[in-house]
């Protein structure tokens, strides 16, 4: 009996170690979401590669990398888009339009990104940004929604159908709904 005791005792001994050099071993040598610390982990806080002091907002490539990123794949949806959507001659003045109000709209959410990066503040001055940004948000929100609407009324019915599938039709939004789940009811 005494031996079997031994026996597991050294089985249960060598088996942590083991799991415990596994877990050193990890991605976040034991400091990732279950290790208790931030370690490399960008989705915690940590300094992972490309990260910026903690932040997300960097990328591959450095700082900015992330949002060059983003810019490149909605650039290569909207030519997906305008693709789709085989836009009459008389049609690309309102597609240019689109495009011009969805760049503004992006230039002024990085360049208030960047005015608000690593700034010295109170409570109350970053609850008065926080307005300021949604109220921008708001306009230029209003701005991208009229050029649609003013290429979403130079679309024929096809071009439409095509236009609405490109922005509702999510995998996501689809998985959130459920597979046997009925579509939602259309917008009013």
């Amino acid at each position: 009996m005494k031996t079997l005791r031994k026996r597991l005792l050294i089985a249960a001994t060598v088996a942590g170690l083991g799991l415990g050099t596994v877990a050193l071993a990890g991605p976040w040598g034991g400091q990732g979401p279950m290790g208790g610390g931030m370690g490399d982990c960008p989705m915690m806080g940590g300094d992972g590669p490309g990260m910026e002091r903690g932040r997300m907002g960097g990328g591959p490539g450095g700082p900015g990398g992330r949002m060059e990123m983003m810019q490149q794949r909605h650039a290569e949806r909207m030519e997906l888009l305008e693709a789709r959507l085989k836009l009459k001659p008389e049609q690309q003045a309102a597609w240019k339009g689109f495009l011009a109000a969805q760049d503004a709209r992006r230039a002024d959410k990085m360049k208030m990104r960047e005015e608000m990066r690593d700034r010295e503040t109170t409570v109350m001055a970053q609850f008065e940004e926080q307005i300021q940004a949604m109220e921008q948000h708001l306009a230029s929100t209003k701005t991208v929604a009229k050029a649609a609407g003013d290429l979403y009324a130079a679309l024929d019915p096809d071009q439409k159908k095509v236009m609405d599938n490109f922005f509702t039709d999510r995998p996501m939004r689809r998985m959130m709904r459920g597979a046997g789940a009925p579509p939602p009811p259309p917008a009013e």
